[in-house]
């Protein structure tokens, strides 16, 4: 290996092993059947919680969320007890592509979440999941933009599948065809800038395999309790996830023959996918059974204050509750605008707090994750525990009893680890994160209460819940990474490997050392003995970086359009 050595990442998003496997088997992903016998290969162990936003910054940075601050879609805003939607410039270090430019190395990125808004390259960018739209400046340099449908043969560009929006609107299958059209946009881009544009490293990321798995699943799994074999006939002539999987298979097979022999080839997915299935957990309704949060009464509030707080309360109960499915989380955002300003907080805190006394809580969740917050004195708004032994003393309870949760009808328990923030994670944002993060088989278990009015914690969901639903699959601990090139141990199977070894790896790839700042490592165990023999691994003894880009903020019109997205696959 040299310095010129040249670099392509595949992103597949959401991309997993359990899909791929029996169908390689099966004799229907090609490609992906010869890249396994030609690569290296392992389970890509992903974050906690494993959603696109944190996943991918550390698979860019090589380091956990604590040093890169991204620890989810959206950060907590400490003034309230609500959050702000966060993208690329809160993003502390420096990605792949950023390294690569300050030395000279030319790069292609197109694609990747947590990109906007661009930032200047040596080479060019096309941002990802977080730009807000079409209309936005979302490329780099800004005139590339203007080019992109025609780099797209012809075809609009797309962003974001609108597979959410076709899905809301009961649309199977207009869901599968604009996931197909994203492929192709994606792959056709992709190989058209390669052609004339020159490049060391070229990272892009399809999205198309994680909507799939989203919005598809119920049509693919017959054990899924919503899987109908009539509908599924009836919309499709064979497996949409599949149909998903093929198309990136076969775009994926043209555009790597169109790549130099010398090319080195990573394919890898952020996170894995399995079905959504029918028990749901609810993190307040828990801390309420063990009096640690108290709810706002359904009436008899006094003060003004407390009047205004439970008004605030209703407004997003009814919002949340008696249209829970049928109004947008935008258009909930909208509403605060009606009411006077003093309410405008306090409903912002609402929607991820709906109806909670402060003034009685001693921890909290958004449930929307595995979080859970203690209502600290000098940090929250009406913090009332002390920080120290009480705060400690907490933490250490909630950590010895959550656990002891189970399943109403197995008995089983359904929580894998309480962990302390920092247990878990390490760097100069930790402090922003929540104090406690629970672990559970995958992260979709945590979820808003919504209509429910009973108080149980733990509970399994009728049919016609679950068909109130915007998503029927959803995201599990582990992607998938390949590797292919010169050196590299062909059908090798590694048991395991972590999301922020990808960036060091790439690094080493490329002659490049590798920061000492990155919590990954190079992957050594890909190689044949005689490459790390012939050029050790190199470090750049840079221990600290400089502050990443000042906070770029949404509007509120461009807000809401990250709102609603995220609402439409399911994370709000």
């Amino acid at each position: 290996m040299t310095a010129q050595n040249r670099v392509v990442v595949v992103g597949l998003d959401g991309a997993t092993f359990d899909l791929i496997m029996p169908w390689v088997q099966a004799g229907k992903l090609p490609t992906l059947a010869r890249l396994l016998t030609e690569s290296a290969a392992a389970p890509l162990e992903s974050v906690l919680h494993p959603f696109t936003a944190q996943a991918w910054s550390s698979m860019v940075t090589g380091a956990n969320q604590g040093k890169h601050r991204i620890f989810d879609f959206w950060e907590r805003d400490f003034h309230t007890y609500g959050f702000r939607l966060t993208n690329a410039s809160f993003r502390s270090l420096p990605a792949l592509w950023t390294l690569l430019s300050q030395v000279g190395r030319r790069v292609i990125v197109l694609n990747v979440p947590m990109t906007y808004p661009p930032e200047a390259v040596n080479g060019v960018l096309v941002s990802g999941w977080d730009t807000p739209g079409m209309g936005a400046a979302f490329t780099y340099p800004l005139g590339l933009k203007a080019e992109l449908e025609s780099l797209a043969n012809g075809q609009p560009y797309v962003i974001v599948p609108d597979d959410w929006k076709y899905s809301t609107a009961q649309r199977a299958d207009k869901v599968l065809s604009e996931l197909q059209r994203e492929v192709d946009v994606r792959f056709a881009v992709v190989t058209n800038l390669m052609q004339r544009e020159p490049w060391d490293l070229c990272f892009f990321v399809v999205s198309a395999l994680d909507g799939a798995a989203h919005f598809l699943w119920k049509y693919h799994d017959p054990a899924h309790p919503l899987y109908d074999a009539g509908q599924r006939a009836a919309l499709f002539a064979e497996d949409p996830l599949l149909q998903v999987y093929q198309r990136a298979d076969q775009r994926l097979g043209e555009f790597l023959q169109t790549l130099p022999p010398d090319a080195y080839v990573l394919v890898v997915s952020d996170h894995g996918e399995g079905p959504l299935e029918d028990i749901e957990i609810h993190l307040n309704l828990w801390l309420a059974e063990q009096g640690l949060l108290t709810f706002l009464p359904a009436g008899g509030a006094r003060s003004p204050r407390r009047m205004a707080k439970w008004l605030a309360a209703r407004a997003v109960e009814r919002g949340k509750h008696a249209l829970y499915g049928r109004v947008s989380f935008s258009t909930l955002s909208r509403l605060r605008h009606l009411w006077p300003d003093r309410l405008r907080t306090t409903l912002g805190e609402e929607s991820f707090f709906p109806g909670i006394d402060w003034g009685s809580t001693l921890a909290y969740s958004e449930e929307v994750r595995g979080n859970i917050w203690i209502n600290l004195r000098g940090r929250d708004p009406q913090g009332i525990v002390e920080p120290g032994d009480a705060y400690e003393s907490l933490r250490s309870r909630i950590i010895d009893t959550l656990p002891e949760l189970r399943d109403p009808r197995t008995g089983q328990r359904i929580i894998t680890r309480v962990w302390r923030r920092e247990e878990r994670f390490s760097g100069p944002y930790v402090e922003r994160f929540p104090d406690l993060v629970v672990e559970a088989a995958y992260p979709d278990l945590f979820r808003p209460r919504g209509a429910y009015p009973g108080d149980a914690p733990v509970r399994h969901l009728t049919v016609e819940e679950m068909r109130g639903r915007r998503i029927t699959g959803c995201h599990r601990p582990h992607g998938i990474f390949l590797a292919r090139g010169r050196g590299v141990q062909a059908g090798h199977w590694l048991p395991n490997a972590n999301i922020t070894d990808v960036a060091p790896t790439v690094l080493y790839l490329l002659g490049e050392p590798v920061p000492t700042w990155m919590d990954g490592r190079v992957l050594t165990d890909i190689f044949t003995p005689d490459v790390l023999a012939e050029r050790p691994i190199c470090r750049d003894g840079q221990t600290t970086v400089a502050a990443g880009r000042a906070d770029v903020t949404y509007d509120d019109a461009d807000a809401q359009k990250l709102a609603d997205r995220l609402a439409g696959l399911g994370y709000l």
